[in-house]
């Protein structure tokens, strides 16, 4: 009995790991409006740098709330190395409580949204937060699906930076 229930329990952690973590590769290609008053309108051809993070939410999702500080924190400490572009679904919460939410949680990264959600649509992400962390020079995309922890978050921009250096 006890060997099926850990049998169960591996089971169930392995199929998690896989739900919450995946490569796929495609190319992103986004055009979104922004919220800060500088810049209107941000696309996947205005990225600089070699990596990039997406991360799709929303003001009243929990989680969403929960891990933006992280990428605030991430965007502070690694912002020479990583853009990170926040793509706020509309629907739920309106673009003006985007803006009040964002400038709540004092957030300096690129936010912003598809009026009619058409990236969020184009790229069937179906649960909140989800993020993606981009590496153009490797052509590859991680999909992290749900909450992140700031350890994971470093962890995995840290594998996009790391995975670089070794293929060049």
């Amino acid at each position: 009995m006890i060997k099926h229930i850990k049998l169960i329990i591996i089971t169930t952690c392995i199929s998690l790991s896989l739900i919450m973590c995946t490569n796929i590769g495609k190319e992103i290609n986004f055009n979104i409006d922004l919220y800060q008053p500088d810049q209107k309108n941000y696309t996947s051809k205005d990225i600089t740098e070699d990596f990039y993070i997406l991360n799709f939410w929303f003001p009243s999702c929990a989680p969403c709330a929960k891990e933006l500080p992280h990428f605030e924190k991430l965007y502070k400490e690694y912002q020479d190395n990583v853009e990170i572009i926040g793509i706020q679904m509309i629907g739920i919460d309106d673009i003006d409580e985007g803006i009040k939410f964002s400038k709540k949680l004092n957030l300096s990264f690129k936010l912003g949204y598809n009026a009619d959600n058409s990236t969020i649509r184009k790229y069937n992400i179906n649960s909140f937060p989800t993020t993606l962390f981009v590496s153009k020079i490797n052509d590859e995309i991680i999909i992290w699906d749900g909450y992140i922890k700031y350890e994971d978050l470093v962890e995995n921009t840290i594998k996009l930076i790391e995975d670089s250096e070794y293929n060049d």
